[in-house]
């Protein structure tokens, strides 16, 4: 069974032990079912870039630099970031992190006494809850036959309902991304949806970001390394919006001698990328690659 967002995320849930195998599993399962507004899963493993992150550690150390500054963007779960701040500290660095990810800030909201919705910030869902079980706001065609269809209409129809009547969307809009007042009656917590090694790691930050708009003040020139890995993805974005992504990230960077990571994963545990510094013209070169390195070289060395 999958666990619900007020089992994983909320104070005064049933306990789920303290067994960290078992906090571990229920949480992969949670994340795995979560699909997003734009169709992608919130899902990643840890340990799966463990051969990228070897490979820019020893690119640090060829060229005598330690990096303080990191950004991990599009970080879905959050689980290969926590184990990249960790090769980082085993490497005898000591990063500042932020992990960003275009949906990061997400909502439990109660609609009634026996359904609970976790919704992003435009009130999108990620879950119901219904009398403390698990259901998915998308159904496969081939379960239909077994009436998980029907059930996946009827929570539809019925969150859309009450949402309405409630105004959630008007709600929502005015947080501006920000926690919900104590004695709001619908929407009952702010989530930060992420693994809990990562909300729980006060050296990392934990930030909404769209990596394709342009980059907010508040990021610009502040990194020294950013890895984009199984984001930009030309099955994803355009190439005119993989160009702009990558100058956003450009924007991000201090300036020259920072490095961009750009990977990719075949199949689980095949990696493709480039690892390249930006030069004094605003250029980037390429340093190293892993395995056929990544297929946004021509591009990224364009720009």
């Amino acid at each position: 069974m999958i666990a619900t967002a007020r089992q994983l995320f909320l104070e005064g849930s049933p306990r789920l032990g303290n067994n960290t195998a078992t906090r571990d599993l229920l949480e992969t399962k949670f994340f795995c079912s979560l699909r997003l507004s734009n169709g992608v899963y919130k899902r990643t493993w840890a340990g799966r870039f463990y051969d990228v992150d070897q490979t820019l550690i020893a690119q640090f150390q060829r060229l005598g630099v330690k990096p303080k500054t990191f950004l991990d963007v599009a970080v879905s779960s959050g689980a290969s970031t926590i184990k990249w701040f960790e090769s980082l500290q085993e490497a005898g660095l000591r990063p500042s992190m932020t992990a960003t990810d275009l949906t990061m800030t997400v909502y439990l909201v109660r609609l009634l006494s026996w359904l609970h919705v976790l919704v992003d910030k435009e009130g999108f869902p990620l879950q119901y809850d219904v009398f403390g079980l698990a259901s998915r706001p998308r159904c496969r065609i081939r379960f239909y036959v077994f009436g998980n269809g029907l059930l996946t209409i009827l929570w539809r129809m019925v969150y859309a309902g009450v949402a309405r009547r409630f105004d959630l969307m008007k709600r929502l809009k005015a947080l501006h991304g920000n926690p919900p007042p104590i004695d709001d009656p619908v929407i009952k917590a702010q989530i930060k949806l992420v693994t809990y090694r990562l909300r729980e790691n006060k050296d990392i930050e934990l930030l909404d970001d769209d990596i394709t708009a342009p980059t907010p003040p508040s990021l610009r020139g502040r990194f020294e390394v950013i890895r984009a890995a199984n984001i930009l993805n030309p099955g994803y974005f355009s190439t005119q919006q993989l160009r702009e992504a990558v100058r956003n990230l450009r924007d991000r960077l201090v300036g020259p001698g920072a490095f961009l990571l750009i990977v990719r994963t075949e199949g689980t545990d095949s990696n493709h990328g480039s690892v390249f510094c930006l030069g004094d013209n605003g250029s980037f070169e390429v340093l190293a690659r892993i395995g056929k390195g990544s297929e946004l070289e021509d591009l990224v060395l364009s720009i």
